[in-house]
């Protein structure tokens, strides 16, 4: 049985249904702090309570499963980092055969994102466990794109921080694609791997705005400020409300960091070599998702 953690997340859901076209449902269970069956659409299997704070609850729900895909939630720092060990923890003492983890491209305990180092150290946990691990390290989603067009259109700026630095964007559906891939093979296949999941080219802010103005035939003029400005001006920005959302409202400057550091800017054929696809670029998700952007 393969366990998907943070299935009603929107990764999550898109790996479930996936898995639900290719397989019987008695082989997959969802598993979240809530059922799912809403958000994840036509789901309509086994659901397994997993909160990644409660271990001896994990190792209940581990039981009898072989894989784990572990999607990371959106805690502050230090518990994100704790409830990475859980995972690992209950994974071992349920006797699961394979982790399946779902990080970042930036993992350096150095970094100014201040949960990199969590995602670090869930890794070094992976990496000293018996369990059968698979690392997923992401770049940033071209789904935010879509979440932060609009205050773009609204105000014809596009502000960042990030100056020159390039992305190398990859979308939710590629993801899902490449941790379904891995679930389609053998576990030692993938035996211990580390990938990491890009789009096909690296983007900065100047391009993504020419490329939305070519495609959309808009105005958006980049606006470069420094790092204090940007954090100063996020809700005029992006025009949402991030109050007590730590990875959006105390992170997304720093993120615009990394990307200006150039970190986020590898690109790599792993989302081909696991889900057997080429992965989509910026202009094709872009158009396949105009809708969005009228």
């Amino acid at each position: 049985m393969i366990i998907v953690c943070a299935a009603s997340g929107r990764i999550g859901q898109r790996v479930l249904q996936l898995l639900a076209a290719q397989a019987d449902h008695l082989n997959i269970a969802a598993g979240a702090r809530n059922p799912v069956a809403e958000g994840a659409g036509s789901w309509d299997g086994e659901f397994r309570l997993v909160d990644y704070d409660d271990l001896a609850g994990m190792i209940k729900a581990f039981a009898g499963a072989e894989r784990v895909v572990f999607i990371p939630s959106f805690a502050d720092t230090e518990q994100r980092a704790t409830q990475g060990r859980n995972v690992v923890r209950a994974a071992e003492q349920a006797s699961i055969e394979q982790i399946v983890f779902v990080g970042i491209m930036d993992t350096r305990k150095d970094s100014p994102l201040p949960f990199a180092r969590a995602y670090g150290e869930i890794e070094e946990a992976l990496n000293q466990s018996p369990v059968s691990t698979v690392i997923l390290r992401t770049s940033m989603y071209t789904d935010n794109l879509a979440e932060q067009y609009a205050m773009w259109l609204k105000t014809g700026q596009l502000v960042t921080c990030a100056g020159n630095g390039k992305i190398s964007y990859v979308s939710r559906d590629d993801i899902a694609a490449s941790i379904v891939g891995v679930l389609s093979t053998p576990i030692e296949a993938h035996n211990n791997r580390v990938y990491t999941l890009t789009g096909p080219e690296a983007l900065s802010y100047e391009q993504i705005a020419t490329l939305i103005n070519e495609l959309f035939d808009t105005n958006i003029q980049i606006i470069n400020v420094e790092r204090e400005e940007f954090a100063k001006r996020l809700k005029e920005i992006w025009g949402v409300a991030y109050d007590g959302i730590e990875h959006v409202a105390r992170v997304t400057p720093l993120f615009q960091t990394v990307f200006k550091q150039g970190l986020m800017s590898a690109v790599s054929s792993d989302v081909e070599e696991l889900s057997g696809k080429k992965p989509e670029s910026v202009r094709d998700w872009l158009m396949r998702h105009r809708k969005s952007f009228a």
